[in-house]
């Protein structure tokens, strides 16, 4: 089995949704900062944080 097979047969994690939210939350903030503090920017901030936290988890 190659890299990419065991990637997309990984089993989807349980977790909490208000750990979920609260990890998408903090991933969303050090985003806002990698930005230097510039505010505007929210929305593209929290989606690419939900993106990256549903990924690590395998999350749909």
């Amino acid at each position: 089995m190659n890299k990419t097979t065991k990637t997309m047969t990984r089993k989807r994690q349980k977790i909490d949704p208000e750990k979920l939210a609260e990890e998408i939350r903090e991933r969303a903030h050090e985003i806002y900062l990698a930005r230097g503090d510039q505010e505007g920017d929210a929305l593209s901030d929290w989606l690419q944080a939900e993106q990256e936290i549903k990924e690590k988890y395998n999350l749909p």
